[in-house]
């Protein structure tokens, strides 16, 4: 009879460990793209103060199966999306090792899909259901809010109130309907997360819309000067400490001039679209002159250091001076200037080429 032999409990827990820490890895993502054609390829991006950025690059297989699978695990619960190219993309939450399933047909690739993996996953897929198939706006805005309100994760709140129906947000922050919206979404994510961007730029939003509204007072009571032409200037300091002023970059030649906060939910495609025409006008001349409103400096700079144009920060201590004096009542918003004049005010982001296209 062989001779049982005594482990101590310390190197059995030392093996258990080693074991563990073996099989440690990142959070994941896989599923099935149904009917893609042969070598269709999906793009994985991450978002950077609204600047989606491709990270990989992955092959469906003959039977629409695809899988990707991060080094290290997701230390914050963030937003990702997986796109395919001409058709759409589908957002996903991503937190810890979490491993999200996607299944969507290719021919209704980001309208048309499911989400498992987690409960925040299939919330996510819940709200694409909802945009995707309630037309009624009233419909569509209570099927949101009950969303919202239900809502225990604060990041399940922030994805539904910034969705957008035709490039058009489901809440204005400057309504009173929908600046109440965004208060209970901002109270939701604060409860949870409240040193989070997000948190804070749904507060910013919350609070500008109160502004707009007549609700709140503006943060300084001053008497502006506003001229008949020509533009009113604007100077502020950029991620690395250098000063800029709208009249230097906007004195001459194609210009515009964009309002926005990076941590708003529809930042990510409106700084996309501004990308798309630095990257086609840029040789021709046209600038952009960039000032974001977000709360938190630090967060701010490490997005916006990426950025190729012209970004400034207005802090909140400068107040909504420059935002009251361009009229603008919501973010983002667009100025057109031409050879130091404002040429239009644009509050589709997609008539923006155009627009620039004309001026030249």
């Amino acid at each position: 009879m062989k001779a049982l032999r005594y482990i101590s409990p310390i190197v059995a827990g030392m093996a258990l460990l080693a074991g563990a820490c073996s099989s440690q890895h990142g959070w994941s993502v896989d599923g099935t793209v149904a009917d893609a054609p042969e070598g269709t390829r999906l793009v994985l991006e991450a978002n950077n103060a609204g600047l989606w950025y491709a990270i990989d690059t992955l092959d469906v297989a003959a039977n629409g199966k695809f899988a990707y699978k991060a080094a290290e695990p997701m230390h914050n619960m963030d937003i990702m999306r997986l796109t395919l190219p001409g058709k759409g993309s589908v957002y996903f939450p991503v937190d810890s090792v979490d491993a999200i399933t996607v299944n969507a047909p290719a021919a209704t690739f980001g309208t048309g899909h499911t989400l498992a993996g987690t409960p925040v996953a299939e919330k996510f897929a819940s709200i694409d259901s909802i945009v995707a198939n309630i037309t009624d706006t009233q419909a569509l805005q209570y099927a949101l809010v009950n969303t919202i309100t239900a809502d225990t994760t604060g990041i399940v709140a922030y994805y539904a109130v910034g969705k957008a129906v035709g490039g058009k947000p489901v809440f204005d922050p400057a309504t009173s309907a929908g600046n109440r919206v965004y208060g209970a979404a901002a109270q939701i994510y604060t409860m949870h997360h409240p040193d989070d961007p997000r948190a804070l730029a749904l507060r910013r939003t919350y609070f500008l819309g109160r502004q707009l509204l007549g609700k709140m007072p503006a943060p300084e009571e001053t008497v502006l000067e506003v001229p008949s032409t020509g533009i009113m200037d604007i100077t502020r300091y950029d991620s690395r400490g250098n000063e800029h002023s709208l009249s230097e970059v906007a004195g001459d030649g194609v210009a515009l001039l964009s309002f926005t906060a990076y941590g708003l939910p529809s930042s990510p495609a409106y700084n996309a679209i501004l990308h798309d025409l630095y990257e086609k006008y840029s040789d021709r001349g046209l600038k952009i002159y960039q000032v974001s409103f977000d709360d938190d400096e630090v967060a701010w700079k490490e997005a916006a250091r990426n950025i190729p144009w012209v970004a400034v920060w207005n802090a909140p201590s400068d107040g909504v001076n420059v935002l009251t004096q361009y009229n603008v009542g919501a973010l983002p918003q667009t100025f057109l200037i031409r050879n130091g004049e404002i040429s239009k005010r644009i509050l589709d982001p997609n008539e923006l080429d155009s627009a620039v296209k004309a001026s030249f």
